[in-house]
């Protein structure tokens, strides 16, 4: 018995990131400019174009990671399989960390999974789907070995 859920990403949401980290690098790109310009709070204006420059590049880098895209999960036997929009993971439940059940709020029909491997954590989002979300979480408990 094999198990499959798909957690959608919003392609808005990415390009917002893109969109808002480019302007923070430009913007520490132009304070950095406009220090040779002014010689006045040198020091103040190059350390807030840095770190307006390093937050673009955090938010650059954010829009590009793995959990930014679609994944879908194929819970098989044996290991996890993740399809990701660029390539599929193959992620055997012995390197599975953790495994945890969250519940926002009790009155609102929704709650997440969270898996934990070494660096990776992937959520699972579900909302209007506790049925589902208990076998898959069932399902996981069952396989993964002791945490």
């Amino acid at each position: 018995m094999g198990l499959t859920y798909t957690v959608k990403k919003s392609k808005t949401t990415r390009l917002g990131y893109r969109i808002i980290g480019i302007i923070f690098l430009l913007l520490g790109i132009a304070g950095l400019i406009l220090v040779w310009k002014i010689s006045s709070m040198r020091f103040l204006v190059i350390s807030v174009a840095i770190v307006a420059a390093f937050y673009g590049i955090y938010l650059l880098k954010a829009s590009l990671r793995q959990q930014a895209y679609d994944i879908t999960y194929e819970f098989t036997e044996e290991h996890i399989k993740l399809k990701l929009h660029n390539k599929e993971v193959l992620l055997p439940y012995t390197e599975v960390k953790g495994v945890q059940w969250i519940e926002p709020s009790p009155d609102v029909d929704y709650f997440m999974i969270q898996i934990r491997t070494g660096k990776q954590q992937y959520v699972l989002h579900f909302s209007n789907k506790r049925a589902y979300g208990e076998r898959i979480f069932a399902y996981l408990m069952e396989r993964v070995p002791e945490l």
